[in-house]
């Protein structure tokens, strides 16, 4: 282990964390009807009555499973079989489905899938466990009584410009504006309970890493021995090869238990839909923010809510893959709290303690661990995320 990385390591790797060129590009841009909700929320179409364009909002939304894919790619060059590939489309879906559940829809949502691939390397065969990936998902959250509703898609054979292939999905649903969870009214004095990103949940068959679908670049880039190399299709060019692949560790290589390295980074991004739709039914739960710890991890929240501090001093011990990631690569923990959920994968925020609790117990019925991690307070100098009790780390926007 070297020198601690004294810079962003995702940066080194052409990624960024809080997309600041992104968020500046669109700043100008409508933020819909509820500027503060986790998703952007659109009215209805026109050509419905009048009564229901009063009473209804939708929401649409796009996002994928990005360089988590590759890993599965190379798995099945290596002759781990195609396994790896079926779970990819869950990633994309919950991307998409979780982040509009924390607006509060968690159910009647349509889906469109679309699979970019390059067609000398990703054979039908492959493309067909993909496909198969999406109707495990679809019959999982039907048994839970989730209706996802399967639009089509599009597989598109696109060899100039993607070089092992992309699994991306785009969702959409209309929902009561009564109904809609406005992170705006995030205030202090709220309680933020985490939900586990790891572990096995009721509707899991297998242990669950927690690594979701952020900060894939890093860790595999982390974690990933220099044999791997030799898929050249897999690296970005425009970055030095002597950052990329860096670790020990081969795909086949037991890290936990029964879990390979290759379980671990892909482990299928965990769907909290039942346990969300459970906590929006609880009349006695008053839900001010979700957020899904996707982009930015841990400080994802400081996006919402007004001159609000997130205090979060009572975090679980991590999962064991960001252990390995982190010792790996050197990361300090400011970077890891900035790129990954480090175990939590999405923040309930409400009003009272005895609320908190019954959240808790809402996720503990589906075998997901549930902490009060934090509460908001108020910031005088615009939003903060605060993390640690006696080494605290504080982000500010």
């Amino acid at each position: 282990m070297g020198e601690k990385l004294n810079k962003d390591p995702y940066a080194e790797l052409g990624v960024s964390s809080k997309k600041e060129g992104v968020h500046k590009a669109t700043k100008n841009l409508s933020k819909g009807l509820y500027p503060g909700a986790f998703c952007q929320i659109v009215p209805v179409s026109s050509i419905l009555p009048g009564e229901v364009q009063d009473k209804y909002v939708q929401v649409i939304h796009s996002d994928g499973v990005g360089t988590k894919s590759n890993v599965a790619y190379i798995a099945m060059m290596e002759g781990m079989g195609t396994d790896y590939l079926r779970r990819c489309p869950q990633d994309a879906l919950v991307m998409n489905t979780d982040d509009m559940a924390c607006v509060g829809i968690t159910n009647d949502i349509y889906i469109s899938n679309h699979i970019a691939r390059n067609a000398n390397r990703v054979n039908d065969e492959a493309i067909a466990e993909i496909i198969a990936g999406y109707s495990d998902f679809y019959q999982k959250m039907a048994d839970l009584g989730i209706n996802l509703y399967n639009a089509g898609g599009e597989t598109a054979d696109v060899g100039s410009y993607t070089t092992t292939l992309g699994i991306d999905v785009t969702a959409t649903a209309m929902m009561e504006k009564s109904k809609v969870i406005d992170a705006s009214n995030i205030a202090s004095g709220n309680y933020i309970v985490g939900l586990a990103s790891d572990g096995i949940a009721t509707y899991e068959d297998r242990y669950n890493s927690g690594i979701r679908s952020n900060g894939l670049t890093l860790a595999i880039n982390s974690l990933l021995s220099p044999y791997y190399r030799k898929y050249r299709e897999t690296m970005d060019g425009t970055i030095d090869e002597e950052k990329l692949f860096t670790g020990k560790y081969r795909l086949e290589n037991k890290v936990y238990g029964d879990s390979n390295i290759a379980d671990l980074i892909l482990s299928p991004t965990r769907t909290y839909l039942p346990i969300l739709k459970d906590v929006l039914e609880n009349e006695s739960i008053k839900v001010n923010g979700i957020i899904h710890c996707s982009g930015g991890g841990l400080t994802k929240s400081i996006n919402f809510g007004e001159n609000v501090a997130y205090i979060k001093d009572n975090l679980p011990t991590a999962p064991i893959i960001f252990d390995l990631i982190q010792k790996e690569r050197n990361i300090d923990d400011q970077y890891m709290y900035q790129t990954f959920n480090m175990g939590i994968g999405m923040e309930i925020i409400v009003p009272t303690l005895e609320e908190a609790e019954r959240v808790r117990s809402i996720a503990n019925n589906y075998g997901v661990s549930a902490d009060i991690i934090g509460q908001v307070a108020k910031s005088n100098g615009g939003n903060v995320v605060e993390i640690g009790k006696t080494k605290k780390i504080v982000y500010t926007k």
